[in-house]
């Protein structure tokens, strides 16, 4: 996008302009392709809208559809050219897989509001009004029994559920259904009979026997060198990874980051005179971007507004005192606008990027409820990560660089830069009504 080259983007579910580095840089090129381009939707007639968009694209601007289940600011409210509203969790079967694999079916239990349709209705009605075939789905479990062939030499392997259910003569998500919210680990496994592991290991991983046609058992950990898998059956496949690292030896490679291609984005980042690193993070009792918790009165009691945290030293220094009201700011954000294919050997080297011109530099501000903590260091502060109800004045990304890692191409989110300033008082400082500033550390 930073070179120009972006003329449609389909958002689904995520609070795009937030969650990215130099966020409030971002935001400011997504308005200049978007609602500054002089092409834009006047009539409520198809054809007429579709060719303000067309002319729009064509003239280097870009073209936004935002799906979510809340219209959230600004990618929906101010920035897309289509709104699509989608269903969320108990407005329709789905399946999720969480951080430890355990696969389990969220079921239904309430119509969705409006017109709102699950995110696969949105999609395959677009792809056949396109012309694409194979998206005449009927429900989300014809969704999950297809893609489960595509998976079968995946560490989330479900295909031999699919093929148990189908043995049985029944659809995936009953049988998903039946396992409850304890769910199965992935990958899956099928025998012929219960294997002899233990109790224990079953309990944990889930299973779900049948009476003529076997056995489905989930896998507690991946590289598991005691792990007896015997001969694959059925529709089991066996790779290395079960109870090894995909390596010559077996064994995890741990790969070191060469400081010398690091060192030189870090000297021109380093805090100066009255700047401060800006670390964040997530705060316990939120949830992501918020989008469900801002809608909880008990939640938002708790956190009307964003926080950082401040060093007792650093507060002294400037002035301020838990419960006041301050801005981060800065006017040295680095942000990458080219050089993403390496050409020469050394041209990913941030000296490099800079040298040919392919780094600029923007702004960016924060504002926040002071947090007077030795929870963090001096020279450091600590805000939410993505405290999205505020924007664009709570932004903790805008003070994020957007200059990714060499070797892994990820933002460095975790290395913001900024002056922090008191700006007043906030409601919160003398009232015990919301927000506390009691000391949050455990231990």
């Amino acid at each position: 996008m930073e070179e120009g080259k972006l003329r449609f983007a389909w958002v689904i579910g995520t609070t795009w302009i937030q969650a990215m580095a130099a966020s409030g840089e971002l935001a400011r090129k997504f308005l200049e392709l978007t609602v500054e381009n002089p092409n834009q939707v006047t009539s409520a007639n198809v054809d007429a809208a579709s060719d303000a968009l067309i002319r729009r694209a064509d003239s280097g601007g870009m073209v936004i559809v935002d799906q979510d289940i809340y219209l959230q600011n600004p990618i929906g409210k101010q920035m897309a050219d289509l709104v699509l509203p989608a269903a969320t969790w108990g407005e329709m079967d789905f399946t999720r897989a969480n951080g430890e694999r355990r696969l389990r079916l969220y079921s239904k239990f309430t119509d969705p509001p409006g017109d709102a349709k699950p995110d696969w209705w949105i999609i395959a009605g677009f792809a056949k009004k396109m012309g694409f075939s194979g998206y005449d789905w009927e429900n989300s479990n014809q969704i999950f029994e297809e893609s489960a062939r595509f998976g079968r030499n995946s560490h989330r392997n479900y295909r031999p559920l699919v093929w148990l259910a189908q043995r049985e003569g029944r659809n995936a998500h009953e049988l998903l259904r039946d396992m409850g919210t304890h769910g199965i680990q992935l990958p899956i496994r099928w025998f012929q009979d219960m294997p002899r592991y233990d109790q224990d290991y079953l309990d944990y991983v889930g299973t779900y026997e049948t009476r003529d046609n076997g056995v489905i058992v989930g896998t507690k950990r991946l590289h598991d060198t005691t792990l007896d898998l015997g001969l694959p059956q059925g529709p089991t496949v066996h790779k290395k990874w079960y109870t090894h690292f995909k390596t010559h030896s077996g064994k995890a490679v741990l790969s070191k980051s060469p400081w010398e291609w690091f060192s030189g984005f870090y000297e021109r980042i380093t805090p100066r005179g009255d700047e401060m690193w800006v670390t964040n993070g997530r705060v316990n009792e939120l949830w992501q971007s918020m989008f469900d918790d801002s809608r909880k009165p008990y939640v938002m009691q708790r956190w009307p507004e964003n926080h950082v945290e401040i060093h007792p030293d650093d507060a002294a220094r400037y002035g301020i005192e838990s419960g006041d009201e301050v801005v981060i700011e800065s006017d040295d954000i680095l942000i990458q606008t080219g050089g993403w294919s390496l050409v020469k050997g050394d041209e990913f080297l941030f000296s490099k990027l800079e040298e040919n011109g392919l780094i600029k530099t923007g702004s960016g501000s924060c504002k926040a409820v002071a947090f007077v903590t030795d929870a963090v260091r001096p020279g450091v502060l600590f805000t939410d990560f993505l405290w999205a109800l505020g924007w664009p004045q709570t932004e903790a990304n805008s003070l994020v660089h957007r200059v990714p890692d060499p070797i892994t191409n990820r933002y460095r989110f975790k290395l913001g830069k900024g002056k922090i300033r008191k700006t007043g008082e906030s409601p919160y400082k003398r009232s015990f009504e919301k927000m506390t500033f009691a000391p949050r550390t455990i231990i």
